[in-house]
């Protein structure tokens, strides 16, 4: 109702009420502060080396430096406790690294190759750029190594020779000299999958252990109400919000829906099988506040138990002798480029597994596979730099959106009424 100059009260036109008016103010603040994001992400994605290459080198060094700040702020307000753990850390490492003791020296190289391996599965998924894909560039290759070794040497006796630390080992080993009776144990697909399974755990471990950093950003963001520097996590709020009917979209929403609603087994299900999403889930139990214990057991034993021992029996099964000579018989099979693929490939194990001979000589010449394995060993390793670089120059973008999207919220916030 209104007043008139007169005094009368008059009702007030339909659809014109305090509240209505309010809801449509508020709708259109939306509606203008979702475009601005749409379109401080739109720009936030050119920055990139290849479009913008000085802006995204300058942003990348100013990031840096946010992030060295912040961890040394981290350590300053901790310094009493990092300083008991390295000063226990390096008179551990001290003794492990002097002592003549076997059994001590034997304790040393299997702390060192579960770091190695474990530092080598979080590159693999700690959301660095790309990730680098350490099991194509490293435990591949080794398990190979191993299994050729296994069939050409008719043991598995190496003893310490392969350090599986030292990729230079891992192809530069001589067969041990057999026994005149010849070796006892055959050499089965089990077999070889127990003589690397340490390593290739201990990269699952790793995987695992970089699948933390989600998990962690999305708790805090909950538990705070605030809202973190963290695109992932803005993603994952649309993905919520997303009923589109495209695979991918489904997908998520499925990943989603399966970790909320059953837990442990689902979260272990996630991890347990190869798939590109599981990001989504170490968020999605963040941020429905899932216990630490039960998102990294499920993690862990997925990741290391299960799916490393999928992966590990497809290699294994796949470089044994019996099946790889089976495929290249299959391979010859097929008209035209099958006789001569099959035949290369059975002269590139031949000449591999010659090395392994201790009365072998290597003869000087240029192996094209070598050539186009090291050649996309580089540019893997290059992608992977160049991704981490766009990665941390968007990132210090994004905090200056944020401002910039704090400033517009003010400005576009209705002014207090007078009471």
């Amino acid at each position: 109702m209104a007043s008139t100059a007169s005094g009368k009260v008059r009702p007030r036109k339909a659809g014109s009420s305090p509240s209505t008016e309010e809801d449509k103010a508020s709708k259109a603040r939306e509606e203008k502060l979702a475009a601005l994001k749409h379109e401080l992400r739109a720009a936030r994605k050119q920055v990139v080396l290849w479009k913008k290459p000085l802006a995204t080198l300058f942003h990348f060094v100013l990031e840096l430096g946010v992030l060295l700040f912040s961890l040394l702020e981290w350590v300053w307000n901790r310094k009493f406790v990092v300083f008991g753990v390295l000063s226990l850390t390096s008179y551990a490492a001290y003794i492990l690294m002097t002592t003549t003791s076997p059994e001590l020296q034997y304790v040393a190289y299997k702390i060192k190759e579960a770091a190695f391996w474990c530092f080598l599965g979080i590159l693999s998924s700690v959301g660095l750029g790309t990730g680098l894909h350490t099991f194509i560039l490293f435990l591949g290759p080794y398990i190979a190594h191993v299994t050729m070794h296994a069939y050409a040497c008719g043991t598995l006796d190496f003893g310490p020779q392969i350090d599986s630390t030292r990729q230079s080992t891992w192809s530069a080993v001589d067969c041990p000299p057999e026994p005149e009776g010849g070796w006892t144990d055959p050499i089965t697909i089990l077999a070889v999958i127990s003589k690397i399974r340490y390593p290739a755990m201990m990269w699952g471990a790793g995987t695992a252990i970089g699948e933390l950093p989600p998990y962690f950003v999305a708790r805090a963001a909950r538990l705070s109400g605030e809202d973190p520097d963290d695109e992932d996590l803005e993603e994952f709020h649309e993905t919520l919000k997303d009923e589109s009917a495209n695979f991918v979209a489904r997908t998520k929403r499925f990943v989603h829906n399966l970790v909320q609603r059953a837990g442990f087994w689902g979260i272990f299900a996630c991890a347990a099988i190869p798939n590109p999403l599981f990001d989504l889930a170490g968020i999605t139990c963040g941020h429905f506040l899932i216990p630490f214990t039960t998102f990294f057991s499920a993690t862990v034993l997925g990741k290391a138990v299960v799916k490393v021992h999928i992966q590990v029996f497809i290699l294994v099964t796949s470089m044994s002798k019996p099946v790889f000579n089976g495929v290249l018989d299959a391979l010859a099979g097929i008209p035209l480029i099958g006789p001569s693929a099959a035949e290369s490939l059975r002269e590139m194990r031949a000449s591999t597994e010659a090395k392994f001979m201790s009365n072998h000589v290597e003869e000087p010449k240029t192996n094209l596979f070598a050539v186009v394995m090291a050649v996309l060993v580089i540019g893997m390793i290059a992608f992977f730099l160049v991704s981490i670089i766009n990665q941390l120059a968007q990132r210090n973008v994004h905090r200056q959106d944020k401002k910039k999207l704090q400033t517009k919220v003010g400005s576009l916030s209705p002014p207090p009424q007078r009471k």
